[in-house]
């Protein structure tokens, strides 16, 4: 399978016949009736046709990395927006009174239901092709459907950080028994699918590919254990997280990258710290938006602060960040630091890196916080480590007896040094405000990062911890009468 994903024309041949029957949105896929089964049952006859279907998966994947950063990022305390409006200011319009009809593009989930929709044909599609193709073998078969059940698992994992309840949509446009407009489902039965998926994945994935790019870009063993990770610590199962964590650290295709080297991560792609990233190529015509929506942000000054308080010259300024008038996240737009000829990236190709070691390394550090002393020890060591490369001061003086609410604190601070503009920092507030019991964590970090005047605002629209998850939008809402929209806004 070409690792780029590239649009062959076998590719456009499939989207003629078999993915005009995906969505547009999640509403016109629960709308849309199937019109045309019978000839996507004669598309997959072989092995060529079940790569091309699974290529189809992971463009639709490329489509989703926008959303991805912004809810995983925009309403976090580590960013500034440039303008503060309901057309490019996320936090406020998703938390003003008229939500439902004035957001027009962070709430919305098409890009998401449409790689799902995608990854469901595969699903169901492609173990069929065992019984046609002689050289398609079961576990061949078993390999395709488990990369497109890792995508599916992770876009339903974004969504229900984003959403909390969402429709649960497993089957393809296939008959026209399946019932296209149905309810959300409980935040508990997404995450159980999820969980199958995934052990369902990590059995059948494979460990790695022909090449180092596909590694890092498909989905692998490695890749399953880093989402089985960050869902079970979502859930607060701290012994599970810890269990996932332990087979990415061991498993000997990762490797951090030395502290010298550290924006290679973001300049060269694919490093050997990455665990699995969404490839872009402009010279493939494979190019998204990363950078100009991070480029609506500047960096916030609870971010500068750290790193000057910590002196992290590795990760801080002409790194993570360049001063252009303002400090601008550099990540997605930038190839080289020197700090005087910084030089940008000529074309918006920069891959989205979903997973990478380090980030593992600190959910499991989280999920350790949690535990005994001798775990709480190692945690305190791994925090050590992404220090230790980052040329900063390791934490002395403290070990596996340190308060567990003390030793998350470690956790929180080294993620925003190490992650900012990642797409993980909102989701690292609402996980631990909500395992801790702790809203005043969020509540306050989101507070205390805006200016006097906007705090007392901003705090009257957080306070309900409902609010952490977006609305849905009216015209999703209208598509499908069986929606209920999301609480905080009814």
């Amino acid at each position: 399978m070409n690792s780029k994903h590239k649009k062959s024309p076998l590719w456009f041949g499939m989207l003629i016949i078999c993915m005009a029957l995906l969505p547009v949105g999640c509403g016109k896929y629960l709308d849309q009736a199937p019109t045309n089964s019978l000839t996507r049952e004669q598309f997959f006859q072989n092995e060529a046709d079940a790569n091309a279907a699974m290529i189809g998966v992971y463009d639709g994947l490329q489509g989703c990395v926008t959303q991805f950063l912004a809810w995983g990022e925009f309403r976090g305390d580590l960013v500034t927006a440039t303008v503060q409006s309901t057309s490019n200011y996320p936090y406020y319009e998703a938390f003003s009174a008229d939500a439902t009809t004035n957001i027009s593009s962070w709430s919305d989930w098409t890009a998401v239901y449409k790689m799902i929709g995608r990854a469901n044909i595969v699903i169901e599609s492609v173990p069929n092709i065992v019984n046609l193709d002689k050289n398609f073998t079961q576990e061949k078969s078993d390999a395709i459907v488990g990369q497109a059940r890792f995508l599916r698992a992770l876009g339903y994992f974004y969504l229900v950080r984003a959403f909390k309840e969402v429709p649960l949509i497993l089957t393809a446009p296939s008959s026209d028994d399946v019932n296209y407009r149905i309810p959300k489902s409980s935040a508990d039965v997404v995450l159980d699918q999820i969980e199958t998926d995934l052990t369902f994945a990590e059995a059948k994935a494979p460990a790695q590919y022909s090449t180092d790019q596909a590694t890092r870009g498909m989905a692998t063993r490695g890749a399953v254990n880093a989402l089985q990770t960050d869902v079970y610590l979502w859930r607060a199962k701290y012994q599970q997280a810890v269990d996932a964590s332990q087979k990415v650290l061991n498993n000997t295709l990762y490797s951090l990258v030395a502290g010298v080297n550290w924006f290679s991560m973001f300049s060269q792609k694919n490093t050997s710290e990455s665990i699995f990233e969404v490839q872009f190529d402009y010279k493939l015509q494979e190019t998204n938006n990363l950078g100009g929506v991070s480029g609506g942000f500047t960096v916030n000054p609870v971010l500068t602060n750290y790193f000057s308080i910590e002196q992290d010259k590795t990760r801080g300024l002409n790194n993570t960040y360049v001063n252009a008038g303002s400090n601008v996240y550099w990540k997605y737009t930038g190839l080289s630091v020197n700090g005087t000829t910084n030089i940008g990236r000529p074309a918006g190709d920069a891959d989205f890196i979903v997973y990478r070691l380090a980030d593992v390394m600190l959910l499991r550090a989280e999920a350790l916080t949690h535990l005994g002393v001798s775990q709480k020890q190692e945690a305190i060591n791994l925090i050590n480590t992404i220090r230790t490369r980052a040329g900063i001061s390791p934490y002395v003086g403290v070990d596996g007896t340190a308060d567990g609410g003390l030793l998350e604190g470690y956790v929180l601070k080294e993620r925003a040094l190490e992650l900012a503009m990642e797409g993980k920092r909102w989701f690292d507030l609402v996980r631990e405000a909500t395992n801790d019991s702790n809203p005043d964590l969020l509540i306050n970090a989101v507070a205390q990062s805006r200016t006097v005047a906007e705090r007392a605002l901003i705090r009257s629209r957080i306070i309900d911890p409902r609010s952490w998850y977006l609305p849905i939008l009216s015209i999703e809402l209208n598509r499908n009468p069986a929606l209920v929209q999301n609480p905080y806004y009814q």
